[in-house]
């Protein structure tokens, strides 16, 4: 039998799958229109839906350009025409694709654009434990392809060792002007002990905020930001921060058997020193393994810190170009 330890009524296994799923949809919004698109929907649907695929709403913060829901398994930020879905364990994420797209319709009143469609995953740590639809990247493509008939996949990295998975379609024409992108996970396993230790709630837990402190969190996320953090019980941590446009989540799973660390940020990569930050995290977390993606649109300058990363870049779409650095610790 698994060992479980129970957080509420959420039941966590001993041995989890920290590696997220992540799905992200930007619609058009038609002319004329004048509400506040899918910002609009009540966080009661949201649960509806989230619970349909295995996970809940735990903590909400917002501000006048989105929401950030912290999820009893990772994140979801909801913006007037854009919804960014990270769920990591054993969620069944794409299963959500028929409600989410009956929800945008409803929103846009009937009329339901997708702009693009973005999927990436990193490899499972335990791919055996997934249920359908990511029982492995076919079956994710499938049902993938069912929504995104013009999609286009890809796989960056060796199949026998850490890479990631993508799947993008991207609706906008070639010349068509569009707003700046930019995404980066840094995606770490193998975390040092000592780092981890702060992320168990024992005896010395004294608050979310004394976490952040102490484990040095704090230090890589921007003074001016919004925090909703979250220590799980009896381990595990999450966080939300917001900052204008900008979103910063983290999902921590400190157990020996599997420990694993996600950082990711949406905010420009023209804002801010993007080496200076990866090695920030990677420092604070000191992971003996780590893989960072960045997606930016093609108008944003290229980064290829190859003094320190093995790269690997390429155009997903006209607009979209993906940076793959994968770093072994000591090798």
């Amino acid at each position: 039998m698994t060992e479980t330890h129970v957080l509420h009524d959420i039941s966590f296994p001993l041995l989890f799958e920290g590696v997220e799923k992540k799905l992200e949809i930007k619609y058009k919004i038609p002319l004329e229109y004048t509400l506040d698109g899918l910002r609009d929907i009540d966080a009661r649907d949201w649960s509806y839906l989230l619970n349909s695929f295995g996970c809940q709403i735990l903590n909400t913060i917002n501000n006048e350009k989105f929401v950030a829901y912290l999820l009893s398994e990772s994140s979801l930020f909801v913006y007037k025409d854009k919804v960014i879905l990270k769920t990591c364990g054993t969620t069944r994420l794409l299963s959500c694709l028929p409600l989410l797209e009956q929800y945008a319709r409803n929103a846009f009143e009937g009329e339901m654009i997708v702009e693009y469609a973005l999927f990436t995953r990193r490899n499972f740590k335990y791919p055996e434990k997934q249920p359908a639809p990511h029982s492995c990247w076919e079956e994710e493509k499938t049902e993938l392809y069912k929504h995104f008939p013009l999609g286009k996949e890809f796989v960056v990295g060796a199949m026998d060792k850490d890479h990631f998975y993508v799947f993008f379609q991207d609706n906008r024409v070639e010349n068509e002007d569009i707003e700046p992108y930019s995404n980066v996970e840094i995606a770490m396993n193998d975390l040092d002990r000592n780092a981890m230790d702060h992320f168990y709630k024992g005896d010395g837990f004294v608050s979310e905020e004394e976490t952040l402190s102490n484990s040095g969190i704090n230090k890589i996320l921007p003074e001016e930001a919004n925090v909703d953090s979250l220590m799980f019980n009896p381990f595990g941590f999450s966080l939300n921060a917001i900052l204008g446009n900008s979103y910063y989540t983290m999902h921590i799973t400190p157990q020996k058997e599997c420990s694993y660390v996600s950082y990711e940020t949406n905010r420009e990569i023209r804002d801010y020193n993007f080496l200076s930050l990866s090695r920030k995290v990677i420092d604070t977390f000191k992971p003996e393994k780590y893989t960072i993606v960045m997606i930016h649109s093609n108008h944003v300058k290229s980064v290829a810190p190859s003094d320190i990363f093995t790269v690997k870049n390429f155009r997903i779409s006209p607009h979209f170009e993906l940076n793959f650095y994968s770093f072994v610790h000591n090798c």
